[in-house]
């Protein structure tokens, strides 16, 4: 199901790129826009009872988004875009610390920590061919006890961000069940 998420956000960003410029210029966030694109994106790919900003079945936190499968499999997916504080040529400087948007990351896959919860998120701006996000990665693998890898949960989206400027996104998701943060009832 991952793999669906991952397909639909870079898709989404792909067919957005013009419009996207504005906010990767800036390190802003485009998390509201991105959540009603990706429930519309799954909403079409025939899946049901699409939802956002929902309470999941056994939680009691609302998730970014809902839906169920054909079999009637209920999924919860928790969004980020998480911008760098990393300078780059066409993109202001400054930003938040990159250390804290890791942590809401790690933070939401411990809150959902289900084989239904889907943790997805995108890294920018990111210097073309850059590969300092690697670090960050393996501190999420690390502190929460995935079982990921960088082929198969990681994807690089270029970006046009202006006449000259090239930057990278990073779109990474997950299925956020772990062992090491696993709660018994």
């Amino acid at each position: 199901m991952n793999n669906m998420i991952m397909a639909g956000i870079c898709d989404i960003l792909e067919s957005h790129q013009e419009l996207l410029r504005i906010p990767i210029r800036q390190k802003a966030k485009f998390e509201g826009w991105l959540k009603f694109e990706l429930a519309h994106y799954i909403q079409k790919k025939g899946y049901s009872e699409v939802d956002v900003e929902t309470k999941g079945l056994s939680n009691r936190f609302r998730t970014d988004i809902t839906f169920f499968d054909s079999d009637c499999n209920f999924y919860s997916v928790e969004l980020k875009t998480s911008n760098t504080n990393w300078n780059m040529p066409g993109i202001r400087n400054g930003g938040k610390p990159l250390t804290k948007n890791i942590k809401s990351i790690i933070d939401d896959c411990i809150k959902l920590n289900s084989s239904q919860g889907i943790v997805a998120f995108i890294l920018f701006p990111i210097p073309v061919s850059d590969r300092r996000w690697e670090t960050y990665f393996e501190r999420i693998v690390e502190e929460t006890g995935a079982s990921l890898n960088k082929e198969a949960n990681c994807r690089i989206v270029s970006m046009q961000i202006d006449e000259i400027n090239k930057c990278d996104l990073l779109v990474c998701t997950f299925i956020s069940r772990t062992e090491k943060h696993r709660r018994f009832f």
